[in-house]
């Protein structure tokens, strides 16, 4: 690393070269595991489409209705959702595709029915999402970045899983569509119910409608304009997924579209060109209404809602609270209180932060690099001491440890220093006791992995790690349940915690499960490189033996997993931590705040402490840029679990205000 810091200079971007992330690597890792492992749900998924795509295209469209009867249908469908001149343009579209020759209106009728197939789902799928998102707020908070990174990420993205996961043909096409085309009708069906009027609603539900009558009665058939916006969006960027799933052969005119820009063919682009305006057309016409086809009995539906509803519930009345006398000011809020849990917490925070700070100063290993050995052959018999700040010592582990272990110090100090800063994440007892999960599984994950040199020992430094953790841990568990609290207990809801925890365990277990290190390295040829370098005046020699060592690096690819017996062993720090904070988070479900605060510090520090150890192992494998080695795809997913874990108890981690002291 150095000799290469030194080469190239820090500011030359060919430095960058030592610091690679091996994101595609990790990708090709997961989608190898999802093929081989989850066949049978990728089939669940692809069926219902293929047998939709089966059932319109191939039976209904080509082989069952003649073509007059298809106008037909297409005239009767435009005169019933808009008006008769708009079914009758709908009709002589598809004549004039059908006019430009038999192989056209076969490609015309595969468009159709791929796009009907496409917006059907998303319309099955979109609506009550959307509907969901428009009633609970937290839903919407989680769903609007998934969709807002749907409709960024270009659809060239998409084909590449789709590629991988499904292969080629119009089955994939479709759902790559689907990525593409559900988040109009998603957010256009939200927002319609949220901009009914609110009084509206009211009176609804003052004349004693339930719940499901008002969504069906009254915010639906308000909301309908804005539910066709979604729906007409939904079918145009399906139609424009015509051109991009002919790459994939997904068939329709794309098909021939894309045959003509490949040969300059003009008269087959022209045609195939033509035939997707009238198409898209058409679609568009009848699946956007204007003004004066609206629907003019919605106040009607509503009225004849309410006239079977009883009498309205008169909530008791409330308590009045006691007028205030003008200019008399309410009573100033009393100094915190001295609370000697709180003093206990911040004296271990700042005792024990500064000890595991100080302690990546010493020695972490002796006679070889106890991570490096994984990454380097070199480093498997390495005399000398290794701190923990070096590459072949604790490396990111130790320099994590020293960052947090500062932090942790900081804040009790703070803490100490100005009582009012308590209320303070930084100072606060649930931020110590996290920061003391974190730094005792950085050091229990350090002293936890199986050393590749037979000479290799523990030093002094990672021991006294572990000890200023387990003062740091002490106390902020001791602060976090001496925490007042006055408040009623907070309402967990049962079905959101389960979602979330179900997805914590699934990425948990199958990053502590799957592979760590991902090893392409070879001793032949390394043996090969020596030779290379031997013959290095001889130029056929030396040609010989680089093409020798190119050749046998590319023969080997072994997968270390977290949880091998000849692997580094840190894959159970992290099955531990998982099941750890998933029982903490079920714990969260019993009305008692006390026990909520404390097991909410739990879920959020057992979080962080998984982010934390599987970003420091890839951080280290990153330092070292071995070529031909990187941190496997299961450190990644590790990181990806820990994150949703401590999303999940980042708000019972938080105590309200004033119940920190």
């Amino acid at each position: 690393m150095r000799s290469a810091l030194l080469a190239t200079g820090f500011w030359d971007k060919a430095t960058l070269d030592s610091w690679e992330i091996p994101f595609g690597l990790w990708i090709e890792e997961i989608v190898f595991w999802l093929t081989t492992h989850v066949r049978g749900l990728l089939d669940a998924v692809e069926w219902p489409v293929d047998r939709l795509l089966e059932l319109i295209i191939d039976n209904l469209l080509q082989d069952w209705l003649p073509w007059p009867v298809v106008l037909l249908l297409f005239l009767l469908l435009g005169l019933v959702t808009r008006n008769f001149l708009v079914g009758l343009g709908s009709a002589a579209g598809l004549l004039c595709c059908g006019l430009l020759g038999t192989a056209y209106w076969d490609l015309t009728m595969e468009t159709v029915g791929m796009i009907i197939v496409a917006v059907l789902i998303c319309t099955v799928i979109g609506i009550p999402l959307g509907i969901l998102a428009a009633r609970v707020d937290s839903f919407w908070s989680r769903l609007r970045p998934v969709l807002d990174g749907m409709q960024v990420i270009h659809p060239f993205v998409y084909l590449l899983p789709v590629i991988f996961l499904f292969g080629v043909r119009r089955t994939p096409g479709v759902l790559a569509t689907l990525v593409f085309a559900l988040p109009p009708i998603v957010r256009l069906t939200n927002l319609g119910i949220r901009q009914v009027p609110a009084d509206v609603v009211e009176a609804a539900r003052a004349y004693g409608a339930s719940e499901t009558r008002v969504m069906l009665d009254v915010q639906l058939p308000l909301a309908r304009p804005s539910v066709m916006a979604g729906l007409n969006q939904t079918l145009l960027l399906s139609l424009s997924m015509v051109g991009i799933v002919a790459i994939i052969a997904g068939g329709g005119l794309g098909k021939p579209i894309l045959s003509a820009l490949n040969t300059a063919d003009i008269p087959l682009g022209a045609s195939a060109g033509a035939g997707l305006y009238f198409v898209g057309v058409l679609l568009d016409r009848i699946s956007q209404p204007e003004d004066s086809d609206k629907r003019l009995n919605l106040l009607a539906r509503m009225r004849d809602a309410w006239m079977t509803r009883a009498d309205p519930v008169v909530p008791p009345t409330a308590g009045v609270e006691a007028p205030t006398a003008a200019g008399i000011q309410p009573p100033a809020a009393p100094p915190p209180q001295l609370i000697w849990s709180h003093v206990i917490g911040a004296l271990a925070a700042l005792t024990g932060g500064l000890v595991a700070s100080l302690s990546t100063l010493l020695t972490w290993g002796r006679g070889a690099g106890l991570i490096s050995g994984y990454a380097r052959f070199d480093d498997t018999d390495l005399p000398g001491a290794h701190s923990g700040l070096d590459a072949t010592g604790g490396s990111w582990f130790g320099i994590t440890l020293a960052l947090v272990g500062f932090a942790a110090a900081f804040g009790g100090a703070s803490a100490l220093w100005r009582p009012r800063s308590r209320d303070r994440f930084i100072a606060s007892p649930s931020a110590f006791l996290a920061a003391g999960l974190v730094l005792a599984s950085l050091a229990g994950a350090y002293l936890t992995v199986s050393p590749r040199g037979d000479n290799y020992s523990h030093g002094p430094g990672a021991w006294l790690a572990m000890v200023g953790a387990a003062v740091v841990l002490a106390g902020g568990l001791w602060a976090t349940l001496g925490a007042r609290s006055g408040h009623e207990p907070t309402r967990v809801k049962a079905r959101e915690v389960a979602a979330v925890l179900m997805l914590a365990l699934f990425l948990g277990f199958a990053g502590a499960s799957g592979s760590w290190i991902l090893d392409q390295r070879s001793d032949a040829a390394e043996l090969a490189a020596e030779l290379a370098a031997e013959a290095e005046g001889v130029n056929q020699g030396g040609l010989a033996a680089e093409l020798l060592a190119e050749a046998l690096a590319e023969t080997r690819r072994v997968t270390v997993r977290g949880l091998a017996g000849d692997g580094p062993g840190i894959g159970y720090v992290v099955l531990v931590l998982t099941v750890a904070g998933t029982v903490a988070a079920l714990g969260r479900l019993v009305r008692h705040r006390p026990a909520q605060n404390v097991l909410g510090s739990v879920v959020f520090g057992a979080g962080c402490a998984i982010t934390a150890v599987g970003l420091a192992w890839i951080a280290t494998f990153v330092r070292l840029a071995t070529p031909a080695l990187s941190a496997g795809a299961g450190a990644f997913i590790v990181v990806a679990g820990g994150l949703v874990l401590a999303a999940q108890g980042w708000r019972g981690s938080r105590s309200p205000s004033g119940t920190t002291g």
